[in-house]
C-alpha cells in the first residue's frame, strides 16, 4: 500500500506539468468551456440555489419542533430509513436540484439533528435534478418541447424514490441512533431557542461562499470535460466495443453515442447537449441516456456534494450507490415507457446559446454575491445541537 501511495504522489508531479502544457495548446478552447461555465453560473445555477442555501440555514435549526401526521413518520422512518423531520428537507430537495440536498443535510447534521450515517442516506434521497434543468433546459432547450421535460421530471422523481427505498432498506434504519439523535437534541437544546437575527446575515453569508464554491466546481469540470474531448479520450473509449467487431467501420454511431455518454456522466449540462447532437440515434435512446445521467449527476456534482460534506463523516459509497441506481432506474424506465408508448412529438435541433457578455442577469447575480460578502462578515453560527 505505501509503494502504491508513493507512486501515485510521484505521479501526480509529473501531471501537473503535463496538464498545465496541454491547457496551453488548447488555451483558446478551454478558455470558452470555462466562460460559457461561468456564465451558466450566472444566469441559472446562482439565481436558482442562492434563496435554496439561504433558506436551508434559517430553516434547519427549526425542524425539531416539527409536526406530521403519524403515518408520514412511519413513511420517512420505513421507507427511507430517516427522521420524520427530514421529510421537508426531502421535499426541499426535490424541488431545488443539486447539490441543495447536500447542503440541508449537512446543516442538519452540524445541528445534531442527524448522524453520518443517516447524513450518508440523506444526500442520496434529497439531492436530484431540479425540475428548472430538466423542464427549463433539456425538455424546452433542448427539444423545443416542455411535454418532453415534464416526461423525464416524472420518472427522474419515480427512478429517485425506488433508490431512496433501497438505500434505506440496504443500509439499515439505525432506529437505536435515531433514539439516541432525538434523545441528545432533546437534552441539549437551550431553553432561550434560536436568534433569527444571528442566523440571518451567517446564512446569507454563507450562501454566497458556497455559490462561489459551487461554481468553482462546474468551471473547474467544465473545462475537463472539453479537455479530454479535445484530447480525443471519450472518442477512444467510444471506440473501444468496434474494436471487437469484424465490421469496425459500422459502429462509428456506437462510437458517438458512448463518447457523448461518458461526457454526461463528467457533467450533466454539456453531455446532455451531446446526447441531443447525436445524428444516428433515435428520440428512445437518448431520453435514455439523459435520464440515466441526470439520476446519476456527474462527477462535477458528485465532487460538489463532498465537497460540502468534507469532514462529517458521510460515506461517499453510499451515495455513489445511490446515484446509480436512480440513474440505472431511470434510463430503464425511460427506454420502457418509450418503447411500449412513444411521444408523439416533433423536435428541433439543438441550438446552443452563446455568451453575450455580462448581461443585465449576471451584473445583478454578482452584485447580490458581493453584497452578501461586504455586508454580512460574520461567522457562521455555533451549532446548538453540536454532533459528537
Amino acid at each position: 500500500m505505501k509503494t502504491i501511495n508513493r507512486w501515485v504522489k510521484t505521479s501526480i508531479i509529473y501531471i501537473f506539468p503535463v496538464f498545465a502544457l496541454v491547457l496551453s495548446l488548447y488555451a483558446k478552447e478551454t478558455s470558452r468551456a470555462a466562460r460559457n461555465a461561468l456564465y451558466l453560473c450566472l444566469d441559472v445555477v446562482i439565481p436558482s440555489l442562492f434563496p435554496f442555501f439561504v433558506l436551508s440555514r434559517l430553516m434547519v435549526p427549526y425542524l425539531s419542533d416539527l409536526s406530521c401526521p403519524a403515518f408520514l413518520k412511519r413513511i420517512a422512518e420505513k421507507f427511507f430509513g430517516l427522521p420524520y423531520y427530514t421529510l421537508i428537507t426531502i421535499l426541499i430537495g426535490y424541488l431545488s436540484g443539486y447539490p441543495t440536498g447536500a447542503k440541508l443535510a449537512r446543516d442538519m447534521l452540524d445541528e445534531g439533528l442527524i448522524d453520518s450515517r443517516q447524513a450518508s442516506k440523506m444526500i442520496t434521497v434529497a439531492n436530484n435534478c431540479s425540475p428548472l434543468f430538466i423542464i427549463g433546459t433539456i425538455g424546452a432547450g433542448l427539444y423545443k418541447s416542455v411535454r418532453i421535460g415534464f416526461f423525464l421530471l416524472l420518472i427522474h422523481w419515480i427512478a429517485g424514490l425506488l433508490s431512496a427505498f433501497i438505500i434505506g432498506q440496504c443500509f439499515g434504519r439505525g432506529e437505536s441512533q435515531l433514539q439516541r439523535v432525538r434523545l441528545k437534541k432533546t437534552e441539549s437544546k437551550p431553553a432561550g431557542g434560536f436568534s433569527l437575527p444571528q442566523l440571518f446575515p451567517s446564512a446569507i453569508e454563507y450562501a454566497a461562499i458556497l455559490c462561489i464554491k459551487v461554481s468553482g466546481y462546474i468551471v473547474f469540470f467544465a473545462v475537463l470535460s472539453e479537455l479530454l474531448d479535445l484530447l480525443g479520450l471519450f472518442a477512444f473509449l467510444g471506440s473501444i466495443p468496434g474494436l471487437f467487431k469484424a465490421a469496425a467501420s459500422s459502429n462509428t454511431g456506437i462510437s458517438a453515442v458512448i463518447s457523448a455518454f461518458l461526457r454526461g456522466v463528467m457533467e450533466i449540462t454539456s453531455g446532455s447537449q451531446a446526447i441531443t447532437r447525436l445524428a444516428d440515434s433515435g428520440l428512445t435512446l437518448k431520453l435514455a441516456l439523459i435520464s440515466f445521467i441526470c439520476g446519476f449527476a456527474g462527477f462535477s456534482v458528485h465532487t460538489q456534494v463532498m465537497g460540502i460534506m468534507k469532514g462529517s463523516g458521510a460515506k461517499y459509497r453510499v451515495f455513489l450507490t445511490g446515484k446509480l441506481l436512480h440513474g440505472s432506474f431511470a434510463g430503464i424506465i425511460t427506454y420502457a415507457t418509450m418503447s411500449y408508448a412513444p411521444l408523439t412529438i416533433s423536435t428541433s435541433a439543438v441550438e446552443e446559446v452563446q455568451p453575450i457578455g455580462l448581461s443585465l442577469v449576471r451584473l445583478i447575480t454578482l452584485g447580490i454575491i458581493i453584497l452578501s460578502l461586504v455586508f454580512a462578515p460574520h461567522r457562521p453560527v455555533k451549532s446548538q445541537y453540536k454532533n459528537r
